[in-house]
């Protein structure tokens, strides 16, 4: 089922078709890419990857479709973070894991050495430190649940009750507004690929907060929530 509120199937479709194949036409070159230029490399096919999991889950693909792209961009950002990461990409990728971690045997390696260098760069001043990335980073890797308090306020909002996550989902996309991506579904380009929250989906699961009410919350990546049943 076609999930996306602001862009037609069609546009999606087109998306999907050029990243797909550009992304393909990409690894067939890997092996020749020198070695002072693949961090280039990387950073190409981890912006494919990513736009790819994303397109795919606006699209309806199942969550095997999403996975794919998933474990796939993990692993390019995973060789391409090097001294600094976006906040708000370490805490998708670690939202996403927590999502999808009944298979997490899958990429469990990337996710340990994506942490393991966070906080190496956090400690030496190169890298924001967000509690939450913290939080995600102990529960997956430890299977613990541990306080937080990040720096995106709406996340602490959400308590254990289903009010919560809906008042605090309300603030979710206003307080991204300074990500590359925000309000890109505005401007005249093709640089749109759909706003999912997979971080209060993840923080829903990890507190095993289900509720119908949140497939009609805006932005809320409610399939992935609930693909285990």
């Amino acid at each position: 089922m076609f999930r996306d509120k602001y862009r037609n199937e069609d546009y999606f479709e087109k998306r999907l078709q050029f990243n797909v194949k550009t992304f393909y036409e990409f690894e067939e070159l890997k092996k020749d890419v020198l070695e002072e230029r693949l961090s280039y490399f990387y950073l190409s096919q981890l912006g494919y990857s990513n736009k790819l999991l994303t397109i795919s889950y606006s699209l309806g693909k199942s969550p095997d479709d999403i996975f794919k792209w998933f474990k796939i961009s993990l692993h390019y950002f995973e060789l391409f973070y090097e001294t600094y990461g976006s906040t708000y990409d370490l805490i998708d990728y670690f939202s996403l894991a927590v999502l999808f971690e009944d298979r997490k045997e899958e990429f469990i390696e990337d996710i340990e050495k994506v942490f393991q260098k966070y906080m190496t760069f956090v400690d030496a001043g190169d890298q924001l430190q967000d509690d939450f990335i913290d939080f995600l980073g102990v529960y997956l890797l430890q299977g613990d649940v541990v306080n937080f308090h990040s720096h995106l306020e709406y996340l602490n909002l959400m308590g254990d009750t289903v009010e919560s996550v809906i008042e605090a989902q309300k603030f979710w996309y206003y307080a991204h507004s300074e990500a590359f991506w925000y309000n890109s579904h505005l401007r005249d380009t093709e640089s749109y690929y759909g706003y999912w929250s997979f971080d209060t989906a993840a923080l829903c699961k990890i507190r095993g907060i289900y509720d119908e009410r949140f497939k009609d919350m805006d932005f809320f990546p409610y399939d992935l929530l609930v693909q285990e049943e």
